[in-house]
């Protein structure tokens, strides 16, 4: 028979700490296994991502561990306990004992849970210290109402689930997320104040779902090279944020606000929403990272001196999974994984030759933006272009 931890919690979101606890559990409890149970519906607080979006986190921050599990008992709709899991999960591993892996400061209500009788008698317990609580105390008593415990080593973890959900509501990368973890996060907006509804009411459905796509490839995009991934996504979900709007109404924006006096530009609402982008941003969505908002204000002509977040946002707009089909869509794609600045100065060359070959004059704040991308091409970007065209 296995012998199998269980690890339950809201996992909200599941963080590297959860990950080395599991492998301390693995290493010192003499465990074949350490299955991970989120609860959907836990009775000491609310999470605040969905259980599904938490089942997701989870199985993507294991993915790779070969004795590392995910199990859906504790999904049941209404309020769970772990008593409530164990027919679940005996049905999901039948030839298994189990053996929950707890935080010393669960050990003093331990008593009190419920069918804690039941859960005594089927499951052995697994202890971690935990910061203020008096751990051979909490045990002795656990241990005098039934309970098989043993107490880990000393462990202690950097990360906090609170903290990195605050840091994420401030659209920081917080540390201790597993990568992939940190973008499904960064693409659905977790830990933010969402901005989707009102969003939806400002564009088209179409539009609206060029905006995800936009936001998906930014996130990609920015872990492929090395950017912050929650304010390229917070660019990308805002840079069409003016896009419905009428040319009149951006004309209006634009001149009271002084926000450029580029004649093609505010002629055309394919330009300017992109500066009154910038503007509704900061004075709507209260969006005060001049970065993110230099991106939504260049992710149409871009800029001299535009930044690598600036154009992850430029080619995002210009590649993501929903475009139509269109001249140099799959050269772009494959060179924005390779190269940022190489990918926005063929974009501009593509968007010269048709602009030009229909009779119509190139902007000339995409040609400055296209000499000083010339300028700053290394000879590995040059190969590149050279290479696609």
């Amino acid at each position: 028979m296995q012998k199998m931890g269980v690890l339950g919690g809201t996992f909200d979101p599941i963080h590297e700490g959860h990950i080395a606890l599991a492998k301390e559990a693995l290493m010192r409890g003499g465990l074949d296994g350490v299955i991970f149970v989120p609860m959907a519906q836990p009775a000491h607080r609310e999470p605040e991502a969905s259980a599904n979006d938490r089942m997701n986190m989870c199985a993507l921050a294991i993915e790779g561990y070969a004795r590392f599990f995910l199990s859906k008992a504790g999904t049941k709709p209404g309020v769970a306990y772990t008593a409530d899991t164990l027919g679940p999960l005996k049905k999901e591993f039948p030839h298994a004992s189990f053996t929950l892996i707890l935080g010393a400061d669960k050990l003093p209500s331990l008593p009190y849970w419920k069918e804690k009788d039941v859960l005594f008698s089927q499951c052995d317990f697994l202890i971690f210290p935990r910061s203020g609580v008096n751990a051979d105390e909490a045990l002795e008593k656990a241990r005098q109402a039934g309970a098989k415990a043993e107490m880990l080593p000393a462990f202690s973890t950097p990360y906090s689930a609170t903290f990195i959900r605050s840091q994420t509501a401030r659209y920081q990368d917080a540390p201790g997320l597993n990568p992939k973890v940190l973008c499904y996060m960064a693409e659905r907006g977790l830990y933010q104040e969402d901005f989707t509804p009102r969003l939806k009411t400002m564009m088209s459905p179409k539009r609206f779902q060029h905006t995800l796509g936009v936001r998906k490839e930014a996130v990609r995009l920015a872990a492929i090279h090395g950017l912050p991934v929650q304010r390229c996504a917070l660019a990308a979900l805002l840079h069409d944020c003016a896009k419905g709007m009428s040319l009149k109404d951006m004309n209006r924006i634009a001149r009271e606000q002084r926000l450029t006096d580029d004649e093609a530009v505010l002629s055309s609402g394919a330009l300017l929403h992109a500066p009154v982008g910038a503007y509704l941003a900061k004075t709507e969505f209260h969006i005060r990272d001049e970065e993110v908002l230099n991106a939504i204000r260049s992710h149409t002509v871009g800029r001299v001196g535009m930044t690598k977040l600036e154009m992850c946002i430029f080619v995002a707009d210009a590649t993501e999974e929903g475009r139509e089909d269109y001249h140099g869509l799959k050269e772009l794609r494959a060179l924005c994984g390779r190269s940022l600045a190489a990918a926005v100065y063929r974009s501009l060359e593509l968007t010269q030759e048709y602009v030009e070959g229909s009779g119509r004059a190139f902007s000339g704040a995409s040609l400055k933006t296209k000499q000083y991308l010339e300028s700053i091409l290394t000879e590995e970007d040059r190969k590149l272009l050279l290479s696609v065209v």
